[in-house]
């Protein structure tokens, strides 16, 4: 390694590739990547381990400063090893590579810091200052507020980047030049979509940002039925999914926790995701929450073996300051950002039949909570209640999952005469 370049950092010397070393950078590179908590253990310590494995290609080939060469150099190394790599491995190692490039040129590989979008007009950004007051005083939820930003931003920078810059200058075609983009999406992708453009338009009338109503101008398709399939999971196969988490470390703890909390209590993923120590009383064995969805607090009761799962937990969790209950397990310990991903991998791993085209993340034991109340004999009052609905009409797609109760509530005609 060159003197000069000791101690020089990837993103000072992103300008100037003579200046920073390989390992210098596969080591700062690492230590971001750590850093971050967007990814599982696993995730991490493949990608970590490509950027040594090329690390140690450049040392044998005798590369110490950075250059595209030297990528290249390591990619076409890949395939002509014996035995070679496989396709598949070879493109996720270059994507691997990909970001580490991406990382010496720009601090991060994150898209929308990497191809910022430019400030939308005077028009656009004063609608959506108007609308977020217009939905706050609607009683809109913070999360549910957020959401919708994102959204018209999203919306609102499609018409600018095709010369629209102000609600008067949207046009029915402009409209359909944006369902078109829609092209190719799944269904309830596309009803999504649509349902939000159709809102932001919809909201821009009333607030007078335009004379007419141009949600009108948002074209309907014959989507199909707007309820998908959820999957109700049985007892038995709730069990078989927390037998393959492997109990004998802090992550398989952690994990066994919420699917447990999810499983039992029916709260939405990220409800779980934001649950904070201080949330829990141990006492009353209760846990009390602010929703995402509709900003109102829930508290509900813990049985034993939820609370068994989250002390089992608490036991082995990293000593950190952070205040939500589920953390990463790589330092620096910050929230939980995801939880989906591996409820998926222990669902495959434990084998449970899924019908085809059935969600079933972790929200589907939601679905699966409300259907067994219902299944007991509970209310539905008791039930919107215990998931914290505003009222008993939420629970109709839970009922209409409930096959068999429909059954019993079925009338025969014989003779014609209801019996």
């Amino acid at each position: 390694m060159n003197k000069e370049t000791d101690g020089i950092s990837a993103t000072d010397a992103a300008d100037n590739p003579a200046m920073v070393s390989i390992s210098s950078l596969v080591e700062e590179a690492t230590a971001f990547l750590r850093s971050r908590g967007d990814y599982c253990e696993r995730i991490v310590n493949y990608i970590s381990g490509t950027w040594r494995q090329f690390r140690e290609h450049c040392e044998s080939k005798g590369f110490e400063s950075y250059l595209p060469e030297c990528r290249e150099s390591f990619i076409q190394s890949l395939s002509t090893c014996t035995p070679p790599f496989k396709p598949g491995t070879i493109r996720r190692k270059e994507g691997n590579l990909k970001m580490l490039d991406l990382y010496f040129r720009n601090g991060t590989w994150e898209k929308g810091a990497l191809e910022p979008k430019p400030d939308l007009s005077a028009e656009f950004s004063g609608f959506i200052t108007a609308q977020e007051g217009f939905l706050k005083k609607r009683h809109y939820s913070e999360f549910s507020c957020k959401s919708i930003r994102k959204q018209t931003n999203s919306i609102l920078n499609f018409f600018q980047e095709n010369g629209i810059k102000g609600f008067p200058d949207i046009t029915c075609d402009s409209v359909s030049a944006y369902a078109i983009t829609l092209k190719g999406h799944a269904k309830s992708t596309m009803r999504g979509e649509l349902s939000r453009i159709r809102q932001v338009l919809h909201n821009a009338y009333l607030l007078e940002y335009t004379q007419e109503d141009l949600s009108a101008y948002v074209p309907t398709y014959s989507l199909g039925q707007s309820q998908s399939k959820v999957k109700i999971w049985k007892s038995t196969e709730i069990g078989k999914v927390l037998e393959v988490v492997d109990r004998s470390n802090p992550k398989g703890l952690r994990d066994a926790a919420y699917i447990t909390i999810a499983s039992e209590l029916g709260m939405r993923s990220k409800d779980i995701a934001d649950l904070k120590l201080s949330d829990f009383d141990w006492e009353a064995c209760s846990v009390s929450f602010t929703q995402s969805k509709t900003g109102k607090a829930n508290p509900l009761p813990l049985n034993e073996k939820t609370g068994r799962a989250i002390i089992d937990y608490l036991r082995v969790r990293p000593d950190t300051d952070c205040e939500y209950l589920f953390v990463s397990m790589n330092p620096p310990y910050g929230k939980m950002k995801s939880l989906n991903s591996s409820f998926d991998k222990y669902v495959n791993r434990a084998g449970v039949t899924v019908p085809a085209n059935a969600h079933h993340n972790l929200h589907s034991l939601r679905a699966t909570v409300a259907t067994r109340l219902l299944e007991e004999g509970v209310s539905p009052d008791d039930i919107a209640s215990f998931l914290g609905h505003s009222d008993r009409e939420s629970l109709h797609n839970y009922i209409r999952m409930d096959i068999g109760h429909l059954r019993n509530c079925a009338l025969s005609f014989e003779d014609g005469e209801f019996v």
